[in-house]
Order: structure tokens, then sequence, then C-alpha cells
């Protein structure tokens, strides 16, 4: 382990109290979920009170939360806002998924919401190659970039690329892995935007093999890119939060089988250095 790993991984655990522990396995450290929804449906069987006692069971330091109806995001904002990391979700309702990035009015929506100040970013938003040029997207991007917004984008990489060609400042969460979860498809985009941040959320079962091994490639790849990694449950409907303890127990199984300072990027570090988050490098 080089100084500067060393270093990180002091500063990390001194900064979450876990010093003198060395963190022996990934077990041992917090996690920052990048991918969380909290829905109003949600709100009806979780409340933010419950929400916050399951990330404590879970080690989990801090949440990228997004929903719809955003009353739902804001009172589990209110309940810990120093764990909580609000994304502002453009959706109305379901049918908004499909059709957002046609609709002329959704920016100034979009930026009336933004003026709470609590937001950390935008998203998650679903768009394809086909709508990579909408206007209404690309409002968006020159919202976030003016704004220091990041911005989580569900799509393929020749979104990926129009975002950059537009505003290469703006930071992108590239949600799952983006739409071709392989490592010889993410490692070149990674490498040309380093801005670009991926998270793994609902591709943990494509990391290992049925003895729960980490495949080889995947382990090079979290090493080579270790920077640009965060890890996620991502609750898409309320029965993935009944799960959730199972889901974070799987993606701690997998990081600790990568060497102790890389573990520690994936599951903390990069998110502390993206959101300002104590122990940040």
């Amino acid at each position: 382990m080089g100084v500067r790993s060393v270093g990180f991984a002091l500063v990390l655990a001194v900064g979450l109290n876990l010093w003198p522990l060395a963190w022996p396995v990934a077990a041992a450290q917090p996690l920052v979920d990048a991918h969380l929804h909290y829905s109003g449906v949600d709100a009806a069987e979780l409340s933010p009170e419950q929400v916050i006692a399951l990330f404590d069971r879970n080690r989990i330091q801090a949440a990228v939360i997004s929903g719809q109806p955003q009353w739902a995001v804001e009172a589990l904002y209110r309940a810990a806002p120093d764990r909580i990391l609000p994304f502002l979700s453009v959706y109305r309702g379901p049918a908004d998924k499909a059709g957002w990035m046609h609709d002329p009015d959704l920016p100034k929506r979009v930026a009336e919401a933004l003026r709470s100040g609590i937001y950390r970013g935008i998203g998650e938003i679903h768009i394809f190659a086909e709508d990579r040029q909408s206007p209404v997207l690309a409002a968006l991007v020159a919202i976030a970039a003016e704004q220091d917004l990041i911005l989580q984008v569900h799509g393929d990489a020749a979104v990926i690329e129009a975002i950059f060609a537009q505003a290469p400042e703006v930071t992108v969460l590239w949600a799952h892995l983006g739409t071709d979860p392989r490592p010889q498809v993410l490692a070149p985009l990674l490498a040309q935007y380093p801005r670009l941040f991926v998270d793994t959320s609902v591709r943990d079962e494509r990391f290992v093999d049925d003895q729960g091994r980490l495949w080889a490639q995947w382990r090079n790849f979290f090493i080579a890119h270790q920077d640009q990694v965060l890890v996620g449950v991502d609750t898409f409907w309320t029965p993935r939060w009944r799960r959730f303890s199972e889901v974070t127990a799987r993606i701690r199984s997998w990081l600790d089988q990568l060497p102790l300072e890389v573990a520690a990027r994936l599951a903390y570090g990069n998110a502390a250095r993206l959101f300002g988050l104590d122990g940040s490098e």
C-alpha cells in the first residue's frame, strides 16, 4: 500500500471514529449508498425514522435519495439532514419517466424546485440514445453545470457522450454501470471522462461466480477505476426496502474481496469526496 493510500485509510478511519481498528474486512466499513428511492408509497410503509434506523443497522453513513412526490424525500432529509443527500426527481408521476425529455416546461419547474437549496443533484433521469439531443436534456445539463449539481443518469453510452460534449465540467453519476455493464465497455468512458462516476446498484450478482467469488475481470476493473465507482442498493420499489439488509450484505461480500484501500474508496471514500462528507480525501 502506497503512502497516499495509507493516508487515505487513516483519514477515513479517524474521521469515522474507527481507529484503532484496521478495517480487517469490508464488513467493518460504513457505506454511502449512491442510489436509493423513497416515494410516497414507501413512506406509507416506512417512516423517515424507520429508514434511518435501517441505515443504522446496516452502517449506512449517508445516502443519495430521490423519488416522487418530492415531499417524501424532503421529509426524510429533515429527519437526518447530515445523512440524506437529496436528488431532485424531474418526474411528477410514472408517465413522466418515458416522456419528460419532450416537456418544454420541465426546466422551469426544476429551477423553481431547486430554490429550496437542499438538493445535491438532479435525477435519476431515464434517457437513451434516440433522445440524446433533446433540448430539455440540454437545459438540465446546463442547470446542473451552473449550480454544481450532480446529474444522475439512467441511460446508454451515447447519452453520456452527448452530456459531456455539451458540458465537460458537469459531474455525472451513471446509474447501474450503464445499460451495457461490462468492464470493456465502461473502462474507456471512465478514462475519457474524469468527472464520470458509476454506481453498482442492481449489478452485484454479475460480479461473482456461483460460489460468491469475485470474477477476475471485475476485480481488475474495480482496482483500475477505484476513484470513480460508488456502491448502491436501488430501492426501486417498496419490496426492495424489505431486502435492504440482504443487499447491503451482498455488497460487502464482494467488497471484502478487494484490496482494503480499494474497498474503502468504493464503500465510502469516493462518495465522501464527491459530496464533501467527513473523511473525504
